[in-house]
């Protein structure tokens, strides 16, 4: 390839010394496009909540009547946003009519620039300290329903940086004589977001008291979330579009050239620290239903960087002998170089924390009939990061040379055709949660209080993912046709270059102590008691669950295919004829995966208590779990095909 690279720079130098003096009397058209484009945008954001209060008082005495549902919520919530575009395309269009005889050739030139500079970053946090909700509401010799009654305590925070970039350059030249044809396209991309969601010491408390007072308690639902995410993306599409006709004896040369680089990194936290919600229902000789209960404490983080970068290069010559019979001594030559550079990097990393989380509810029945409402208690910290690089590279080029209609020609063609694909890749993602000290408590209480209890689900879950995926498909297709002799070379050369590594980590820890000491234990507890109450027990569900999982995926899909067809001239005669095929595809992977789930001192806890109570039990379901996955695949699928024909 490095001879036939020689020999054509030789023949471009005598071509270009023999036809000066002939440039001086026929027509010159150049053409040249240049566009540069730097763009910068940072986004800051930030919502703080300090000891927000919401209280509802309803007091009954000797009032029939209905209470209206209760919704209190303190909200907190920050975004940033910060987003680049740039939109280049660039259009060249050259055309010059041949004549007819032996005349010196035309030149023709059109150069093509376009460069892209991008940059953006965003920062985004919210805070909420001490939210409270409170609902207290009280009957005495007051018939009626309560209600239902929803508190909520939410932060939220999220951070976006974008930047999208798409390139496009198409050139069309058609005549004789000298063409050249350069197109070169440079884009580099950086984008940045963090994102911080901080919720301390939130609490969702109601207390229901009836004495003297039949009726119907409300569904009760209270919940404190903290959520962060952060996300970073680069995309940035390159197409280059370059076509050549000639009728007679001419040189061809077209160069195509992108190199694109992108970084992306997204950081995402949420901490809770402390959440409870409290449900307290109290009947004394006071008929009636108790709704359902909900009671939940979330904190999730998420963050997620993306690359994009498809590159398509297409590039066609076509050399055609002239109608009029006659043809110049000088050689005809093609040559179509190809090259594309992309570089890719993202990391994400995530982590969320839940410390001293608690649900509790205790319903007290004393000469009150009625079933108790459903229960369901959870405490969730999830965390996940996700890094994705993905990189479509596909060349074309095509040439096709032919002799005249008058037959033979002396002059040896010469056709070369590079392409050179190269493509590094580099993927990190970091997961980790940890929850201290989660619990679930119910204890039911009836005294003469005949009725069932209600289905009751206690759940503590700490789950954590990290996924680091590269993806890179490139395709090459190369093609060359002639009539009579010539040289034909045509090189192909792939290199891809992928590293991969994911880590998720999950921990379910007992919290500490009231006393400041390290506690032995976490989980959940279901305590009912029954004193002279005739009714059956309801199901229980119970669950400690750490789960971790970490994926680190690489995969490259490589096609070459060339082709070389010289066929004899029309005449019947035919000089050397030489035909040179080189493919090399080489792929280099790296993936690695950790994961690890830490459970300690988890408990479910069922102590029914039965006295003169004619009661069945419900069924109970206790799990613990800790669960920890590792994958780290390497795919490479590398297609060479090789085609020559005389």
């Amino acid at each position: 390839m490095k001879r036939i690279l020689i020999t054509l720079g030789a023949v471009l130098a005598v071509f270009a010394a023999t036809a000066g003096a002939a440039f001086a009397g026929n027509p010159v058209q150049s053409a040249t496009q240049s566009s540069t484009t730097d763009q910068g945008a940072i986004a800051a954001s930030s919502a703080t909540q300090v000891q927000p209060t919401n209280t509802a008082y309803s007091v009954r005495v000797l009032s029939p009547g209905d209470n209206g549902a209760v919704d209190q919520s303190n909200t907190a919530s920050s975004s940033a946003t910060a987003a680049n575009l740039a939109a280049t395309k660039q259009d060249a269009s050259q055309a010059q009519a041949p004549g007819c005889g032996c005349s010196s050739s035309p030149l023709q030139s059109t150069v093509q620039a376009a460069e892209t500079g991008q940059l953006s970053g965003v920062l985004s946090g919210a805070s909420q300290l001490a939210a409270a909700n409170q609902a207290a509401p009280a009957s005495v010799s007051s018939s009626g329903s309560d209600g239902g009654t929803g508190q909520s305590n939410d932060v939220s925070s999220t951070g976006g940086a974008a930047n999208v970039a798409p390139t496009g350059q198409s050139a069309t030249q058609s005549g004789g004589g000298v063409q050249s044809s350069d197109q070169s396209a440079s884009t580099g991309q950086a984008a940045g977001a963090a994102s911080s969601a901080t919720q301390s010491h939130p609490s969702n408390s109601n207390i229901s008291v009836r004495v003297l007072s039949p009726g119907n308690d409300g569904n009760v639902q209270q919940s404190n979330d903290a959520s962060s995410s952060a996300a970073a993306g680069n995309a940035a599409g390159t197409a280059q579009d370059a076509q050549q006709a000639q009728s007679g004896s001419g040189v061809q040369s077209a160069t195509q050239s992108a190199g694109t680089q992108q970084l992306a990194g997204a950081k995402s936290q949420a901490v809770q620290v402390d959440p409870s919600n409290s449900n307290i229902s109290v009947r004394v000789l006071s008929p009636g239903n108790d709704g359902s209960v909900r009671q939940s404490n979330d904190a999730s983080s998420s963050a997620t960087a993306a690359n994009l970068a498809p590159v398509s290069q297409t590039a066609m010559q076509d050399a055609r002998g002239t109608s009029c019979g006659c043809e110049q001594a000088s050689p005809l030559v093609q040559a179509i170089g190809q090259t594309s550079s992309t570089r890719q990097a993202a990391g994400a990393a995530s982590g969320t924390a839940q410390l001293g989380a608690s649900n509790t509810n205790d319903p007290v029945r004393v000469w009150s009939e009625g079933d108790g409402g459903s229960l369901h208690q959870s405490n969730d910290a999830s965390s996940q990061a996700a890094a994705l690089n993905a990189a479509s590279t596909k060349q074309d080029a095509g040439q096709l040379g032919s002799t005249g209609e008058c037959g033979c020609s002396g002059r040896p063609d010469v056709q070369a055709i590079g392409q050179s694909a190269e493509t590094g890749q580099l993927g990190e993602a970091h997961s980790g949660v940890l929850q201290a000290g989660a619990s679930n408590s119910s204890g039911p209480v009836r005294v003469r209080s005949d009725g069932d209890g209600g289905s009751v689900s206690q759940r503590n879950d700490a789950s954590s993912g990290a996924l680091a995926a590269n993806a890179a498909g490139t395709e090459q297709d190369a093609g060359q046709q002639q009539s009579g002799s010539g040289i034909q070379a045509l090189g192909q050369d792939a290199s891809t270059w992928q590293g991969a590594r994911a880590a998720s980590f999950a921990a379910q820890l007992p919290g500490k102590s009231s006393c400041g000491c390290s506690g032995g234990s976490f989980g959940n507890t279901y305590d009912p008691s029954r004193i002279g109450s005739d009714g059956q027990g309801g199901s229980v569900g119970q669950s400690n669950d750490a789960i971790s999982g970490a994926l680190s995926a690489n995969g490259t899909s490589t096609s070459q295919t060339g082709r070389q067809i010289q066929g004899s001239s029309g005449c019947g005669c035919s000089g050397p004829a030489v035909q040179a095929l080189g493919q090399r595809a080489a792929t280099g992977q790296l993936g690695a995966a950790y994961s690890g789930a830490l459970q300690i001192g988890a408990a479910n806890t069922v102590q029914p208590t039965v006295l003169w109570s004619a009661a069945d039990g419900g069924g109970t379901w206790q799990s613990n779990g800790a669960w920890s996955v590792a994958a780290a695949p390497n795919l490479a699928r590398t297609i060479q095909m090789g085609v020559q024909m005389e």
